[in-house]
């Protein structure tokens, strides 16, 4: 019996692979491009593109390692559907049936879906809504797995030997029982994903700090070479330097945003109120360098 089932992955991580790499390589080209640009307010459109396309990246990177890691570990206690950092468990005594794909219509996939790789939801036939993990190509490689509550999809190259093996692990009986759920493990096991609170005050600071960045490009071409400086305070003294040192502002915002993110996160999991406390400090931050700006553009 075969403990492990791994389906064709090639042609979905070599898929996947080249959608990373092409979403990192202009994300590259787009910063070059706002590099070599004069600073004004539009320049600031490459850089946001830029930050789409990476965020964009390091998700097909993670749908891909998904991809990669796609199996099915089948035994007397049921089916484990193993992708990236999630677990499906599906107990042996909540299986009702095997259908094979070519039994069924032709599914539309909702979610990560690409050539030979296939994870999210469709409608099918007398199914009713399925979960997809596949990496199939045609319908006919496809088996759905049916329980009570939920049909799942999944790929297979023998659906023959597949139900024997079902079939002989069945009749061992169930060593002990399992829970039909999901598990998350890793990053997809955060709570940050699901306290919208966190999302909301995490964007809020991204927003903020896209403001004072745009509010320093607009200004930033009208200025004189030199501008006088009353932040941060001198005991009174305003210094006079050069223009470019108001970039400074921006570029702080842009790390203390990402130090108060990144530790915000993974604290969040921990206690939540701590988590909240870095999320707030990265948009009390912005707000504090966006008035920083506005001082010093007034004098």
């Amino acid at each position: 019996m075969f403990p492990e089932l791994r389906p064709p992955r090639a042609i979905g991580v070599s898929v996947g692979s080249a959608l990373t790499a092409w979403c990192f390589a202009l994300t590259g080209l787009l910063i070059w491009r706002g590099l070599t640009e004069p600073i004004d307010l539009p320049v600031l459109g490459p850089y946001l593109a830029a930050t789409f396309f990476f965020g964009l990246g390091c998700l097909f990177a993670y749908w891909t390692y998904g991809c990669l890691t796609l199996r099915y570990h089948l035994d007397r206690n049921g089916l484990t559907i193993h992708w990236g950092d999630i677990r499906q468990l599906i107990p042996m005594d909540r299986i009702e049936r095997l259908v094979p794909g070519r039994e069924l219509p032709p599914p539309k996939v909702a979610g990560v879906n690409w050539l030979g790789h296939h994870i999210g939801k469709a409608t099918v036939g007398d199914l009713g809504e399925t979960i997809f993990y596949t990496t199939h190509r045609s319908h006919e490689e496809l088996l759905y797995i049916v329980t009570p509550s939920q049909s799942y999809a999944i790929s297979v190259e023998d659906e023959v030997r597949f139900a024997e093996e079902f079939q002989g692990h069945q009749k061992l009986g169930q060593e002990v029982s399992l829970p039909q759920v999901t598990e998350r493990t890793s990053i997809a096991a955060q709570p940050f994903w699901h306290d919208s609170l966190a999302r909301t005050l995490a964007l809020a600071s991204i927003l903020a700090c896209a403001v004072t960045l745009g509010y320093v490009f607009y200004n930033y071409p009208g200025l004189p070479e030199s501008i006088p400086f009353a932040f941060p305070p001198l005991g009174g003294v305003t210094r006079v330097d050069d223009k470019q040192e108001l970039l400074s502002i921006p570029i702080t915002g842009l790390g203390l945003l990402a130090i108060n993110l990144v530790l915000g996160f993974f604290f969040h999991a921990w206690e939540r109120a701590v988590g909240y406390l870095f999320f707030l400090a990265a948009l009390g931050a912005q707000f504090m360098l966006l008035a920083a700006a506005i001082i010093t553009l007034q004098q």
